[in-house]
């Protein structure tokens, strides 16, 4: 059932029904269930295991959002700051900002193409933290 699942997967998100689309779909989708059963000694095996994993992976997913519920009622600041990113590539900028993305309480939110520098929105304790760009990034990414 997983085959058959994993190759609809591949049909819809291709969209070409040629014969050549079609053999490798197979193919992709019969390595990609063996590399799974190598590295993964639980395998989901039907629908059933299918919508249970998902629907585990949906209320984990509003768990996480429900954690910041907090943030709302407690007394906390949000402020813009910039970054300054003056002689860096824009692999480095995106890579930075996403890195700043992931960093806690702090939110990529647009590139200041005239002054080089990046918006980043922050929620912290105190208004000077909120719009203060310390913490937020330092060092070099690439050397």
């Amino acid at each position: 059932m997983i085959y058959i699942f994993l190759f609809f997967i591949w049909m819809v998100l291709i969209g070409d029904f040629s014969d050549f689309s079609i053999i490798i779909g197979i193919f992709f989708v019969v390595l990609s269930n063996l590399i799974t059963g190598i590295f993964f000694e639980r395998k989901i095996k039907g629908m059933v295991e299918i919508l249970i994993s998902t629907i585990g992976s949906i209320l984990n997913m509003y768990k996480t959002a429900f954690q910041f519920i907090p943030l709302i009622f407690k007394k906390h600041y949000s402020g813009l700051t910039f970054i300054d990113l003056k002689g860096k590539t824009d692999v480095e900028k995106v890579a930075i900002a996403d890195a700043i993305t992931l960093t806690p309480k702090t939110l990529f939110v647009d590139v200041d193409d005239d002054n080089d520098n990046l918006i980043i929105h922050r929620v912290e304790n105190t208004p000077e933290k909120a719009h203060s760009s310390k913490g937020v990034w330092e060092g070099d990414l690439f050397e």
